[in-house]
């Protein structure tokens, strides 16, 4: 397996874009999306992708509480969006990044399995 490689600031601030890395940080873009924490960091990003419209939001004029209910608005409305549609998201990055689609976290799988197992010899077949 690859040494990881994480992308440099320029190659993350695209892919909080959308855009895809360079073959060489394809472990990392494995890893960030199927880690135990992927929901995290895909929320996080989902974020940091608006953040200058919630910067342009705090610079307009007006009361600072009408601002920064404006910024949190924005904020429920992106996380709702980012959430909602996070795994179809997450399917395409991966696609995009030359990974399969249906990728997942080794342990999640790992522990699927096991549970698959305990069902089968609990409820074994009848036939």
């Amino acid at each position: 397996m690859p040494a990881m490689r994480a992308p440099g600031p320029a190659h993350y601030i695209a892919f909080v874009y959308g855009a895809s890395l360079p073959e060489r940080n394809r472990e990392w873009v494995r890893h960030t999306l199927t880690c135990d924490t992927w929901v995290a960091r895909f929320v996080v990003r989902g974020q940091l992708a608006v953040a200058p419209v919630y910067a342009a939001l705090l610079a307009l004029p007006g009361p600072l509480g009408l601002r920064l209910a404006t910024v949190l608005l924005g904020a429920l409305l992106v996380g709702f969006y980012n959430v909602a549609y996070m795994r179809q998201n997450r399917a395409q990055r991966l696609q995009q990044n030359g990974l399969d689609r249906g990728l997942e976290n080794p342990r999640v799988l790992a522990d699927r399995a096991a549970i698959r197992l305990a069902y089968e010899a609990a409820h074994p077949r009848t036939e």
